[in-house]
């Protein structure tokens, strides 16, 4: 059994990228993890294994962010850009790739974050976010074909 802290620990930067896919923003992705943990303290779910635990966790982070999302106060905001990319090299082209990603749909940036940030396969995406594996595909298919044209539109 392990305490929240470790739990947090293990969990919570993740579920903030997550998050950040959603918001482009710390605050509103923090808010988002915060209240993830709010609600994972409420229920106290069990879980059969750690994998399990990371796909409810996974659930719960994108069905608050889109709740948020839909939420009337919500204004949108600017790709928080020192948060992001603080400390890195390449801060043009990744600063290009997070602005595109995040004009995506949000089920798809969960998809291409899930597959190409975490490596999780397909057959995981889909028991994670409770889709068919074609819906999966679709997704990232979907998803790369847009990026493309966005890629494309740019060069001309």
């Amino acid at each position: 059994m392990h305490t929240i802290e470790e739990i947090y620990d293990s969990y919570a930067a993740m579920l903030y990228k997550i998050a950040f896919t959603y918001f482009a923003n710390a605050d509103d992705s923090e808010d988002a993890v915060q209240e993830v943990f709010v609600k994972y303290l409420k229920k106290a779910p069990s879980f059969q294994d750690e994998q399990h635990e990371r796909a409810w966790l996974i659930r719960v982070t994108q069905r608050q962010c889109l709740d948020m999302l839909k939420a009337p106060s919500r204004l949108h905001t600017a790709l928080d850009d020192e948060t992001l990319l603080a400390h890195e090299e390449d801060r043009e082209l990744k600063l290009a790739v997070l602005h595109r990603l995040n004009a995506l749909p949000p089920k798809y940036k969960t998809a291409v974050v899930l597959h190409y940030y975490y490596g999780y396969t397909v057959r995981e995406i889909a028991q994670i976010l409770k889709i068919s594996q074609s819906a999966v595909k679709m997704r990232l298919k979907r998803s790369r074909e847009q990026l493309q044209l966005e890629w494309e539109s740019e060069e001309l």
